[in-house]
């Protein structure tokens, strides 16, 4: 090949090399979509999916914002079919706790054993209903709701309470909602006021 035709090429490749265009003034790549932390739906008990763990995917902030103190004790896992953590509640000191629980628990394993309180709780989470935990006295109340990755619990618990299932229910509820409205919109439901 004569140089004539090589000296073109290599001409350019040289102020392409040397051109002051850098990596840094190339445009941004856009920012991907967050996925949802907790995407409401149907599950099945013994499909394949890693159970939603609330210990680990509710990110500190959330949990703080949301009313959640300190944790009551280290999170506890049942061989993939669970993953359960519990935390002060910050606004009635230590004599009341959430018990925030991921699980594959079907809606008709509680009607079976009888523990449910009521199968549409009043809430602006669509599918969340209320039991118990077959306690005989009414000192907690969950409330639940079924994610594409099993349930999701939010039970409340108040030892030597005087309050009636309901007003626990109420709580259960409430913190519920706050916990959806902190990990944000991409789940669908609730939004911040």
């Amino acid at each position: 090949m004569p140089v004539r035709r090589l000296l073109p090429v290599a001409l350019g490749a040289l102020l392409t090399a040397c051109s002051p265009t850098t990596l840094d003034d190339a445009p941004p790549a856009p920012t991907p979509e967050p996925a949802p932390v907790l995407e409401l739906g149907d599950f099945d008990p013994a499909g394949d999916f890693a159970v939603f763990d609330p210990c680990t995917e509710i990110p500190p902030e959330v949990l703080a914002g949301a009313g959640l103190g300190e944790r009551v004790r280290e999170p506890s896992y049942d061989g993939g079919l669970s993953a359960r953590c519990s935390y002060f509640s910050s606004a009635h000191g230590g004599r009341a706790f959430y018990t925030l629980t991921g699980d594959r628990v079907p809606v008709e394993r509680i009607i079976e054993r009888g523990f449910m309180v009521a199968p549409d709780a009043d809430t602006q989470i669509p599918g969340v209903y209320l039991h118990h935990m077959g306690a005989g006295v009414p000192d907690e109340c969950s409330a639940a709701v079924h994610t594409n990755r099993g349930r999701f619990v939010v039970q409340y618990t108040e030892t030597l309470t005087t309050q009636s299932r309901d007003e626990l229910c109420v709580l259960a509820i409430d913190k519920l909602e706050n916990l959806f409205a902190y990990l944000g919109e991409n789940n669908g439901v609730v939004h911040r006021s």
